[in-house]
């Protein structure tokens, strides 16, 4: 064999490795993000995603207790009165994605609830429009997801499908992600790869046998809630009416997730 076929042999050789070894890269990495919920008050939280090429774990971190507070809200419509609830329960709340199943861990009112996921197809619509976050370029992404609409960018250069809360299916790792109504924002603050360490999340699967579905979470939820308000209506003066939930009322049961028969 002549000396140029052998050079273009052994090139042809090397670029077939090298685009094998990208393919197969164990991605591995952590990702911070900051987690804002801004309804009639902003709400923050911290937490940590640790993923690989095999599953993720978003988990709440930098926990603080703290006390059931009343705040006064100025509005178009007036003043009102808003009590906003406490938490004594430091129990971390975490998404856990390995592919096949999503389970996640709610601490609802100081009641740890664990919980699998629906099923859900994530269709997104994948656009041209790009910015850069850090060092990543990202490209943009959106989706209709209970209730509301979200705009997501991700980064080809993690090619992973997960994200922040229960974002996932997209053909890059989830950098920021939030809803056109500007309720739900989630921003990154630190991003570490590693692609020569794995990155373990340990969970003790064993609770992976014990979870509720989605109706019965939200049942439990309902339940918590009329709890509340029968301990607060315990407390008022003899005579007076019981508090109730009016299931029906738009602003005091404020969700980021909009459920309905089908979701």
């Amino acid at each position: 064999m002549s000396p140029l076929k052998n050079l273009i042999l052994t090139i042809v050789f090397i670029s077939i490795t090298i685009k094998s070894a990208s393919q197969n890269v164990d991605f591995c990495g952590t990702v911070n993000y900051t987690q804002i919920v801004n309804f009639d008050f902003e709400y923050l939280e911290n937490y940590l995603l640790t993923f690989s090429g095999s599953e993720s774990l978003y988990e709440e971190v930098e926990i603080k207790t703290s006390n059931t507070t009343k705040k006064t809200l100025n509005s178009n419509l007036g003043t009102t009165n808003a009590i906003i609830g406490g938490r004594k329960n430091t129990t971390a709340k975490f998404y856990y994605n390995n592919k096949v199943s999503f389970y996640f861990k709610d601490n609802f009112s100081d009641e740890v609830l664990f919980v699998k996921e629906n099923s859900f197809s994530w269709n997104w619509n994948l656009h041209n429009e790009t910015k850069k976050i850090g060092k990543f370029i990202s490209n943009k992404a959106t989706i209709k997801f209970r209730g509301r609409e979200y705009i997501a960018w991700y980064t080809n250069d993690i090619p992973l499908p997960y994200g922040p809360w229960k974002f996932q299916g997209l053909p890059g790792l989830i950098l920021e992600v939030y809803d056109i109504d500007e309720v739900f924002h989630i921003v990154p603050n630190k991003i570490t790869l590693d692609n020569k360490n794995k990155c373990e999340i340990s969970l003790n699967k064993e609770a992976f046998k014990n979870t509720l579905n989605i109706k019965n979470y939200l049942k439990r939820k309902e339940e918590i809630i009329e709890n509340i308000f029968a301990e607060m209506s315990s407390r008022l003066p003899k005579g007076s009416k019981p508090l109730k939930l009016n299931k029906n009322c738009k602003d005091c049961k404020q969700e980021i997730e909009r459920f309905n028969e089908d979701n």
